[in-house]
């Protein structure tokens, strides 16, 4: 079976909008930081990456309110890009791609990399997020380029003075009746 494909944030953004007002549904606008991750269930935008059947089940569960968030690429978001390439840890060949795959996607910004829309039903939290591709590409880059900045996968909270210490037992093994 053929997998659908994802609809373009930018695009559907002000469709949803719509097809919330004509299906005459409440909408909350909210920070995506704000969402709960408690009791939160996610619906498959990759395999049924259709919105209106998400609305559907809401509708269907009796969702009087649909929670709704759009986000657009910033220039900070960019620049955390570039802070994080500057403090990895690669080859003169890798930071030059990484340093040309950043600055194409300095084209998107303004617009809407992500939306999410979701709704409260018996306890539960029940959200539709979509991410543009170029989104998920730069967020995935992002991840990269920490982890490069610690090499061989040095973890940044270990010390090896402390394992090394581990290897003499403390004082504290000795035995006393007193």
């Amino acid at each position: 079976m053929a997998q659908a494909s994802k609809p373009n944030p930018q695009i559907v953004k002000d469709e949803i909008l719509e097809h919330l007002r004509r299906e005459g549904v409440a909408v909350y606008h909210v920070e995506p930081e704000m969402w709960p991750n408690d009791r939160s269930v996610w619906w498959d935008t990759n395999r049924v990456p259709d919105y209106k059947k998400f609305l559907a089940t809401a509708k269907s569960a009796g969702a009087k309110v649909i929670l709704y968030f759009d986000q657009d690429l910033t220039e900070e978001t960019i620049a955390d890009a570039e802070d994080a390439l500057e403090l990895a840890t690669l080859e003169p060949d890798e930071f030059r791609e990484y340093a040309r795959r950043i600055g194409e996607l300095r084209s998107y910004i303004g617009f809407t990399n992500r939306l999410g829309i979701g709704y409260a039903s018996e306890g539960f939290f029940y959200w539709y997020d979509l991410e543009a591709p170029w989104y998920e590409e730069l967020m995935e880059m992002l991840e990269e380029l920490q982890l490069s900045q610690f090499p061989y996968g040095a973890d940044p909270g270990f010390d090896e003075a402390e394992e090394e210490d581990d290897t003499n037992p403390p004082i504290g093994n000795f035995f006393s009746k007193n």
